[in-house]
């Protein structure tokens, strides 16, 4: 199964560049990128250094063969190498996205050195006539409206953490829209993904009111019974956005409150600020003797694993050419610091480099230190 749908890609790719009407061609969007990114991490507690190697690269397509019909797929291949693949224990299978009922991944290559991984991450057709919208497959179901936690995404949580996912993870579902005005619509979604008893049933009510998108939010989580809501709009120059999500008790599952509010303006001369606060009602609120404990795979139910988590960013347009952003975030209780900031120079049309940096800090030991830092520089060719 995995194998076909992924020469199923290929051969689509091969279509589109095969037509030679321009009638036809209008029928077809292709476009993808290659990355090169290398990096190496800092273990200031075990004194350790180690270095990886990265080469990924997309292809989007979409065919258009009547008004009404859409059909997408995307494919990501991504190669790894270098220390990082040596010492990190089954590293293959860290790959998979949990989300996905169907395994359409192929691990082409698994040696302890280097690693070449392929998975269909878009496969869909889309139908939409007059007011109604349907979808089937592979998609990403994206109900979230803040930047950094999405604490309304019941379907596909993604870690910010992975910026180098600029498409974030999907979903196997069937999405159906009723579009009742011309701000308001109405959503019924039904997703099932690889784990047992991890179904999610969800709908949601959207509505433009007073200048604002408002939006209710109610469904079944992975047999969490769950209602939210959330909105976006602005207070006179700035915007201000929030979402938050109830997850009420079932057998050993426990009752779960995610809150997000967020602010965000555009200054003169290029700047732009974004502050964010996350409330998670079980997450840590006490100082962590092992910051390795810390898990940060994340989750619908659990976009960090604290309870208070405060971030800033500033963005700069420096030149025309030169762009750079840092974040920092702080989680109180806990006393972790994050510090994220990054770079962005234009080569040429349709090339980038970034420079980005990762720096963790925690009170471990009865003091606040270093604990880890990550430097990576990628190279991006867009076409």
């Amino acid at each position: 199964m995995k194998t076909i749908c992924l020469i199923a890609v290929v051969c689509l790719a091969a279509v589109c560049y095969g037509q030679d009407s321009a009638s036809q061609k209008s029928k077809w969007e292709v476009n993808g990128y290659l990355k090169n990114m290398q990096h190496i991490s800092f273990d200031h507690l075990y004194k350790q250094d180690v270095s990886g190697n990265l080469l990924h690269n997309r292809i989007n397509l979409k065919w258009m063969p009547a008004d009404e019909i859409t059909v997408v797929a995307q494919l990501r291949n991504r190669m790894f190498w270098g220390e990082e693949i040596k010492r990190t224990p089954q590293f293959a299978t860290l790959l998979r996205n949990s989300n996905e009922k169907l395994n359409m991944q192929v691990l082409w290559i698994n040696s302890p050195s280097v690693i070449m991984h392929s998975n269909t991450e878009r496969l869909y057709i889309d139908y939409r006539k007059e007011k109604w919208n349907a979808r089937l497959g592979r998609q990403r179901i994206n109900w979230g409206v803040s930047t950094t936690w999405n604490p309304n995404d019941v379907f596909n949580s993604y870690n910010f953490l992975d910026f180098d996912y600029e498409e974030r993870p999907g979903v196997d579902a069937a999405k159906l829209q009723y579009q009742f005005s011309d701000f308001g619509t109405v959503e019924l979604a039904y997703a099932s993904s690889a784990g047992k008893k991890s179904d999610i049933v969800a709908t949601r009510f959207s509505a433009n009111k007073w200048n604002y998108d408002l939006h209710a939010i109610t469904g079944v989580v992975q047999q969490q019974i769950t209602i939210g809501a959330g909105w976006a709009g602005s207070i006179k120059e700035s915007g201000f956005k929030g979402e938050l999500q109830y997850y009420f008790t079932h057998h050993a599952l426990k009752e779960r409150l995610n809150i997000v509010l967020e602010w965000d303006r555009v200054f003169k001369k290029g700047w732009y600020t974004n502050a964010s606060v996350l409330y998670n009602s079980l997450g840590i609120d006490t100082v962590v003797n092992n910051f390795y404990t810390i898990d940060l795979k994340l989750s619908p139910q659990n976009l960090m694993p604290t309870k208070w988590n405060l971030i800033a960013t500033a963005s700069k347009e420096i030149t025309p050419l030169l762009s750079a952003n840092t974040s920092v975030l702080y989680t109180p209780g806990t006393n972790l610091l994050i510090l994220l900031p990054s770079l962005r120079y234009d080569l040429a049309t349709n090339l980038t480099a970034d420079l980005i940096g990762q720096s963790f800090f925690a009170q471990q030991e009865n003091r606040f230190r270093a604990i880890s830092t990550r430097c990576f520089l990628r190279i991006k060719w867009n076409f």
